[in-house]
């Protein structure tokens, strides 16, 4: 039972790397802000991700 769910999961995951990847051949990097990490007075850590060249060959 365990097979065919993570083979499911394995194909949605390379569906999803290969539009990332179709993506990021037809445009450039792209970013996204997701949240802020840590809040001082004089400092701020903001968390997201970014998709360049080399990310989306890595997720293939």
């Amino acid at each position: 039972m365990w097979v065919f769910q993570s083979i499911l999961l394995l194909r949605i995951v390379m569906i999803f790397s290969i539009y990332l990847s179709i993506q990021q051949i037809n445009s450039s990097s792209f970013s996204q802000y997701v949240w802020s990490w840590i809040i001082n007075n004089d400092f701020s850590s903001d968390f997201g991700y970014l998709i360049d060249p080399l990310t989306s060959i890595m997720l293939i």
